[in-house]
């Protein structure tokens, strides 16, 4: 009984996120911060299953795996993708490989790290559901007795716990090609090697995927050839998909009922370029291949440089498919620093065709362009990278300044050296260590310009939550937290230290819904805040 090889990851990922995948990033809360309700229903809800244990949508990055088992010989009756709560249903004696996708076991990830740092501490959702989904793992592998391999973005966060986890395979890199080796293996009974790095698969050997994706989301390029230090996915070769891929995995989830399809990639007008110059036809072409299947598609990444050399592509594409100021769309692009030493320095590719020095007009020049065409880009910055100064600090702020009347949101984020990058022997950027006050002014203009524009853009963001009482939840904690961290903000640069102290104290997950809804809202208008 049960599957040879179970393919799972836990309810951080094993979710739709309620139908918006931006609710997703609520999870890298510390979890005493988010009500118990709110994480199982409305954050993180279980997927659907079949009577077998088997998920009807699975995570993309499961159903590469799954496409890969299946090229390689194996069977559907042999293959599983299956939620972490239904594993004891589909696991058993024929169990040879159960393989788990992380993206942050750990919470050591730029975001969570950084959400933790500043709220006073404690784990995040994402290590939570991790540990979790291990707890039941390890009981059915005592069991078993099968191999557990793990793979994914956030392997390099356990690499010192693989023997404590019974982890019997770490694989780094792509897993195309290892992962159904590695699945062999064990089937006959051979040893695994404790890590392999599964490298950059050939684009001809990337399989499509047979089953529908979380909320429709498949990939068109990988890797990217701007080269940041910091960034993991620099270590792999840039490729973009065949259209023809592309549009068999579009057609898969337009069959299971999705309307909208988001396309995984670094930077979404890159695809079919070579270097990074812009390709219009490639992008276009794209655009009427997805649009022609009567779906709504948008970039899960864009990069400043791209946006402006490609303005005219944009705006094509932006009227393919009807963005306006009701639907706008939210790219995630990286603006890291407005200091043109440190783009020098650490990403000198990322203005590129244009020079390091820039930098800052491009990204205002960019955000512009966004706004024009209704995309409303989340803004990520590093805080703390080696070598950061005092300058490089108020260049930063600066370049805020000059944003402040546009729509996007300004995330500040604390450095972290992320395995396989080029500056993972580097330390943690710890709030102590390197912030100074220029950093906290910084931080609360940011947030400044983040509670403003998030109130304005509340109900078309979260217009693609299902179910109408998740959409009021949501909307309801949401716009809460806020005021919460208005009526705070200026204690940041009184003292901060004190404050996050204070927040620390604060624990609301295994209080029921409606009672921590209304502490935020009492902490919230309280002339003294108590935490």
């Amino acid at each position: 009984m049960g599957y040879a090889v179970v393919l799972s990851s836990d309810r951080a990922t094993m979710t739709d996120y309620s139908g918006t995948d931006i609710l997703g990033f609520l999870l890298c809360m510390p979890y005493r911060l988010v009500p118990r309700y709110f994480l199982a229903k409305v954050l993180a809800p279980p997927m659907e299953a079949d009577e077998r244990g088997r998920a009807r949508v699975a995570p993309y990055p499961l159903r590469k795996l799954e496409a890969a088992l299946y090229a390689d010989g194996f069977s559907e009756e042999e293959v599983a993708i299956v939620p972490p709560e239904e594993l004891p249903k589909a696991v058993g004696p024929d169990t040879a490989v159960l393989g788990l996708h992380v993206l942050d076991p750990l919470g050591l990830a730029p975001v969570p790290y950084t959400l933790s740092s500043l709220m006073g501490g404690g784990s995040s959702c994402t290590r939570l559901l991790f540990l979790s989904l291990m707890k039941v793992v390890l009981d059915l592998k005592r069991r078993y007795g099968f191999k557990l391999v793990v793979g994914g973005p956030g392997t390099w966060q356990l690499e010192p716990l693989r023997e404590k986890l019974s982890i019997d395979c770490l694989v780094s890199g792509e897993g195309e090609l290892v992962f159904p080796m590695l699945c062999g293996m064990a089937l006959e009974g051979q040893p695994l090697p404790p890590e392999v790095d599964g490298g950059s698969v050939p684009l001809e050997k990337i399989p499509a995927i047979r089953g529908p994706s979380r909320n429709g989301l498949i990939q068109i390029t990988r890797g990217c050839p701007r080269r940041c230090q910091f960034c993991n996915p620099t270590m792999f070769n840039f490729r973009s998909m065949p259209l023809d891929m592309v549009r068999a995995e579009a057609e898969v989830n337009v069959r299971a009922g999705f309307n909208y399809v988001g396309l995984a990639t670094e930077d979404g007008l890159l695809y079919g370029a070579r270097g990074v110059r812009v390709n219009r036809r490639a992008v276009l072409a794209l655009a009427e291949t997805l649009a022609g299947l009567g779906v709504r598609a948008a970039f899960c990444h864009l990069s400043v440089a791209s946006v402006v050399q490609g303005r005219e592509v944009l705006e094509e594409w932006a009227n393919i498919f009807g963005y306006n100021p009701r639907e706008p769309e939210f790219p995630q692009v990286g603006l890291e620093t407005g200091s043109p030493k440190l783009i020098g320095r650490y990403m000198a590719g990322k203005p590129r065709p244009w020079r390091p020095e820039d930098w800052p007009w491009l990204v205002v020049e960019a955000t512009h362009v966004l706004n024009e065409n209704s995309l409303y880009p989340c803004y990520t910055m590093i805080l703390g990278l080696p070598g950061e100064d005092e300058e490089d600090v108020l260049a930063t702020l600066e370049l805020v300044e000059d944003l402040k009347d546009l729509r996007c949101w300004l995330f500040p984020l604390l450095f972290v050296p992320i395995g396989g990058s080029m500056l993972d022997k580097e330390r943690f950027a710890a709030l102590k260590r390197v912030f100074g006050p220029s950093h906290w002014e910084l931080l609360v203009r940011c947030i400044e310009h983040d509670i403003r524009f998030s109130k304005s853009i509340l109900r078309p963001l979260l217009r693609r939550v299902r179910n109408p009482m998740a959409r009021y939840l949501a909307t309801l904690f949401i716009d809460k937290g806020l005021d919460l961290i208005e009526d705070v903000k200026d204690l940041l640069l009184k003292d901060p230290y004190a404050l996050l102290e204070r927040a620390s104290r604060l624990d609301v997950f295994n209080m029921g819904l409606l009672r921590s809804l209304s502490l935020l809202r009492y902490l919230a208008h309280a002339p003294q805040i108590q935490v």
